[in-house]
């Protein structure tokens, strides 16, 4: 469960076209307030947060529970929940659809980009105020409109594949000149990813975004290089996004090391335990931060990690904190023993976050697929070395020779690095498409057994049913 500092207000269908000259005529008397470079610049100044925890329950890595598992998974009539852990493809096809009449992942990705991103770049242009400002104003809103779409798209449409992406339907790429009157028509996904690698060339070409931008919640340099990368990689163009992956590391390759940031936590009995405490918007490896921590949330997935791997070994959970009494947290609070529950109030682990280590991963992926192994662990190893236990730590440098390890490797060290976010699901929903990387992954569960192929639909999620009635362009699922 993520806890959010601000809450975000759900938006209806309609506000995903919020028209820019609309929204920024609010003034009684006719002014608009949004007349200056120090007005609009306050608009950069969100604290963003949007929830994915039903991409992670579909990936395999959360299961955000409330009673036991048992009776959430097989309940009379079928739920979002037991729908989406229990990998129901049947349940996804008739019921999903009905059962999403909102989404809060949908609205605050548009609601980004029409309350902040479009009322920009409609007005930065005619605003007063220097020339060195308003160049970055304008830089920061073309990111943050093109990495929200991303986000967006990731969730309700499929996958992006070369071959048909020119025929395939995605969402509405909603810029500053939509009229709040009109429906929004959704576009191709070339079209989309095309608009999104535009958007951030726009705010390349101003040369005003800052190397270290106001805090990590603002859209720097490093940030826009990154989302061009992860654009890349989602079209399936390796090679470019390794260029870009290096312009950000160009600007910050910090990895921080997490064997350096234990701290004493105290449990129930008397007693303490080493975790680490990543400081919130302090973590030197963030481009982008969110401001987000993790309380009861089940992780079953936790022994994927390599042994000795901090997260594993000292993240803050209530196994740690319940070990001295010897009792099992997820027995008591799922029904199901062995699972991890974490308990984190401290530290930030953001989950749409920009990091140094994605862009180091981006380069281990195109080594792979270039048959450069030894590169490709070295990658992988500046991840490693500031993760891992140094007394349990070896180089994967010179031990790999063939392509099915390395994407082994790939695999599990990308894994520990998203466990938090939605990059496992947008990861793994992209190797889907790719014949070396793709897998079906298997699971038992209350004596259910289950299976998530890659062609499984639970890989996309229905259009909200509000958004449809306000955009008859919509359909109510578009796969």
């Amino acid at each position: 469960m993520k806890i959010k500092h601000i809450a975000i207000g759900m938006l209806a269908g309609a506000m995903m076209i919020t028209s820019c000259a609309d929204f920024t005529e609010i003034d009684p008397k006719g002014k608009n307030l949004l007349s200056s470079t120090a007005d609009l610049e306050l608009l950069l100044n969100a604290e963003y947060s949007v929830n994915v925890t039903d991409m992670q329950q579909v990936c395999g890595d959360v299961i955000y529970a409330t009673s036991t598992l048992s009776t959430l998974l097989q309940p009379v009539v079928k739920t979002k929940f037991s729908i989406l852990v229990g990998w129901d493809e049947a349940g996804h096809d008739k019921e999903l659809p009905e059962l999403i009449a909102s989404d809060s992942y949908y609205a605050s990705c548009y609601e980004y980009i029409g309350r902040i991103a479009n009322p920009i770049l409609a007005k930065i242009d005619d605003a007063s105020g220097s020339d060195t400002d308003r160049l970055a104003i304008k830089a920061e809103a073309y990111v943050i409109r093109a990495y929200f779409h991303y986000l967006a798209v990731q969730k309700f449409a499929p996958a992006y594949d070369k071959a048909t992406a020119a025929n395939t339907m995605a969402l509405a790429y909603v810029k500053e000149d939509q009229d709040i009157k009109q429906p929004t028509v959704p576009v191709s996904l070339e079209e989309y990813y095309t608009n999104i690698i535009a958007d951030i060339d726009a705010a390349l070409s101003l040369n005003a975004l800052p190397e270290m931008p106001l805090n990590r919640m603002r859209f720097g340099l490093a940030s826009a290089y990154a989302v061009k990368a992860l654009a890349l990689m989602s079209m399936q163009e390796p090679g470019r996004a390794a260029g870009e992956a290096q312009n950000a590391l160009n600007v910050n390759s910090t990895v921080a090391n997490y064997n350096n940031m234990l701290v004493d936590t105290a449990d129930p009995v008397g007693g303490s335990y080493k975790s680490i405490f990543r400081k919130k918007m302090e973590c030197p490896e963030d481009y982008f931060s969110t401001d987000d921590i993790n309380f009861f949330t089940s992780y079953p997935t936790w022994d994927l990690m390599e042994n000795g791997h901090a997260v594993r070994d000292h993240f803050n959970t209530m196994n740690k904190a319940y070990a001295p009494m010897g009792m099992d947290p997820s027995l008591m609070m799922l029904g199901v023993p062995g699972y991890t529950m974490t308990y984190d109030l401290t530290s930030s682990w953001p989950t749409i976050g920009l990091s140094t280590p994605q862009m180091y991963l981006i380069l281990a992926e195109n080594a792979i697929d270039n048959n450069r192994y030894d590169d490709a662990m070295g990658y992988l190893d500046a991840i490693r070395a500031n993760r891992i236990n140094p007394a349990a730590y070896a180089p994967l440098q010179g031990t790999v020779s063939d392509k099915a390890t390395a994407i082994t490797h790939l695999k599990t060290t990308a894994h520990a690095e998203g466990i938090f976010s939605v990059w496992n699901f947008i990861n793994r929903k992209r190797w889907n498409r790719l014949d070396d990387y793709k897998e079906t992954f298997t699971r038992t569960i209350c004596g259910i057994d289950m299976s998530l192929t890659p062609d499984s639909k639970l890989w996309v999620f229905p259009i909200p049913q509000n958004v449809i009635n306000n955009n008859p362009n919509f359909t109510p699922y578009l796969n």
